[in-house]
């Protein structure tokens, strides 16, 4: 089980984007693309593992996540997902369409797949 409630998981797979802020605010949050899909979240860094938000949430094991459109505030881990990639290009590709979501398919992208996985205490959605 993910952790995440029903509710959770269908605005989840519903809203556009994410802020995703690593648990120790060493750097400030920034807008993602976020999936769920088969009860697993997941986002991905579309310029790669060099990019500092990834490099800081790896670093510290964690993140809070928000966003201005949906009523989900929460404090996740995060997890190396590579046994997810091709479900997670699937829907990546269903859900933000050509051109744009094949950035997300390839090499550089799909090696930062991580899941997002609720810490109990943390989520208040």
């Amino acid at each position: 089980m993910s952790g995440w409630s029903d509710s959770q998981l269908g605005t989840l797979h519903d809203v556009q984007e994410i802020r995703i802020t690593p648990a120790d605010e060493r750097s400030p949050g920034r807008l993602v693309w976020v999936l769920e899909t088969g009860g697993r979240v997941f986002v991905r860094s579309w310029k790669g593992p060099e990019k500092a938000w990834y490099r800081d949430i790896l670093a510290c094991e964690g993140a809070h996540i928000s966003g201005q459109d949906i009523e989900i505030e929460a404090d996740v881990t995060v997890a190396r997902a590579s046994d997810a990639d091709a479900a997670v290009d699937a829907e990546f590709l269903r859900k933000y369409g050509d051109p744009y979501a094949t950035e997300m398919t390839l090499p550089l992208a799909r090696e930062t797949t991580l899941e997002l996985l609720p810490i109990e205490d943390g989520a208040r959605g």
